[in-house]
């Protein structure tokens, strides 16, 4: 009997490594920027990961801030890529900047990487698409200085202008249980040209669950053997 209660909490502390961090938030669901704003500290999860803490942050002083209730969020992205889309369908003719700038965290699941990916963006003469992901792991950004970070604050940078692109781009970190993150994308129509992004997506990377599982299950397995053993004793 001892011995099926050691197995039973080896399965638990199984699951709980995997799915503990998500446990207390709501599923992410689609809406607005603002809609997840509300959301505060709780957050929501999308498969071993929580989003939560969003914010808009302070931009260009010459920029337009974008409307949080214009920006749609749609949650996607597979098991080991969770991925928050941003449909922003917003352009910029000559002489004008549209900005959103906006942190939140990323918590559970031992992230490794995160992303940031433009759709769709256009741009002719001068205009340009930018799309900024700074990331601190296992610590915060205190305005613009990384406070706690574990190793070097990272940068992901895609752009678009009209004679080249780099449509994504990612960073890469140990294993971690935290990021904090911002997100700063720029449609800018320069002086005399135009420029046009239907949408930016966001995602971190966490290890396939199938491995962990295996690893708990092994273990539960092994448990039982011993306790069968113990008996035949």
């Amino acid at each position: 009997m001892i011995g099926g209660e050691k197995v039973k909490r080896v399965l638990l502390a199984g699951l709980f490594l995997w799915f503990g961090p998500t446990a207390f938030a709501s599923t992410c669901l689609p809406g607005t920027l603002s809609d997840y704003i509300n959301l505060g500290a709780t957050g929501c999860n999308l498969n071993a990961v929580q989003f939560s803490n969003f914010n808009l942050a302070p931009g260009q002083s010459f920029a337009v801030p974008i409307d949080p209730d214009t920006v749609q969020v749609t949650p996607a992205g597979g098991l080991s890529t969770p991925t928050l889309s941003l449909t922003l369908n917003t352009s910029a003719a000559a002489g004008e900047l549209f900005e959103l700038f906006v942190g939140f965290n990323a918590s559970g699941g031992a992230m490794t990487a995160a992303s940031i990916a433009l759709g769709s963006p256009t741009v002719t003469g001068d205009g340009a698409v930018t799309g900024i992901l700074d990331v601190c792991a296992d610590g915060f950004f205190l305005g613009l200085a990384p406070i706690g970070c574990s190793g070097t604050p990272a940068t992901a940078i895609a752009f678009a202008i009209a004679s080249d692109s780099l449509p994504s781009s990612s960073v890469k970190f140990p294993a971690t249980g935290f990021f904090d993150i911002f997100a700063d994308v720029t449609v800018d129509g320069g002086l005399a040209g135009t420029a046009t992004l239907a949408s930016a997506t966001v995602s971190v990377t966490t290890p396939e669950p199938a491995p962990l599982l295996l690893v708990t299950a092994a273990l539960g397995l092994l448990g039982i053997v011993k306790l069968r053993r113990g008996k035949q004793l």
